[in-house]
């Protein structure tokens, strides 16, 4: 299908700018949002000012009302790596810009088919990440508690959907792979990262 790029914005509590990223629209159903980045595509982060290039691909699965969203994470020769979730406010969609509010909780689930690096949680099982980032986060910004219960209550849920295997932890989409044209944003210049400070 014809390229449909997406900006990408993500934050942290309340507002503070985190990464912004161009990406191509997969699929968009009431259920589901995809949107593809590719190895190489730039990324802006908020923390340093700065575009870097993304060393992997990423599908990211973006659902309405839910508080998280998940990331699947291939290496460049396309050998599956991790599922990566973040705990995070529903994502918001216009048709042309997406955004969420990550809470910084994050579940890292590497199963049977990913290679990692040794060392790098290359072993298969579910990983908790970042409590220590979330317990600092809350006091520091104020979290509140809607919020904090929130983020605890998909901690838990997401736990639950990766133990059954469900949606998107079924493997389902691990056979995905983008078109030359979705590929082509690897050729986006930094500025492509950059639209929100032309």
């Amino acid at each position: 299908m014809p390229l449909k790029p997406v900006r990408l914005e993500t934050f942290k509590y309340p507002a503070i700018e985190r990464y912004f990223l161009p990406t191509a629209l997969v699929s968009d159903t009431a259920e589901y949002l995809l949107l593809y980045h590719p190895c190489g595509g730039p990324t802006w982060q908020g923390a340093t000012g700065r575009v870097f290039r993304s060393t992997m691909h990423s599908l990211a699965v973006l659902s309405p009302g839910k508080n998280y969203n998940t990331v699947l994470f291939w290496n460049p020769d396309w050998t599956f790596s991790s599922y990566y979730v973040n705990v995070a406010l529903p994502v918001e969609w216009d048709g042309e810009l997406c955004s969420y509010i990550d809470l910084d909780l994050d579940v890292l689930y590497v199963t049977g088919d990913s290679h990692r690096e040794p060392g790098d949680y290359a072993a298969p099982g579910v990983y908790e990440l970042d409590r220590d980032e979330f317990d600092e986060h809350k006091v520091v910004n104020a979290y509140p508690q809607e919020i904090i219960d929130r983020a605890e209550a998909a901690l838990v849920e997401v736990q639950e959907l990766i133990a059954r295997q469900a949606f998107p932890f079924d493997d389902s989409l691990l056979g995905w792979r983008p078109d030359a044209e979705m590929l082509s944003l690897a050729e986006v210049s930094d500025s492509g990262a950059t639209w929100h400070h032309s």
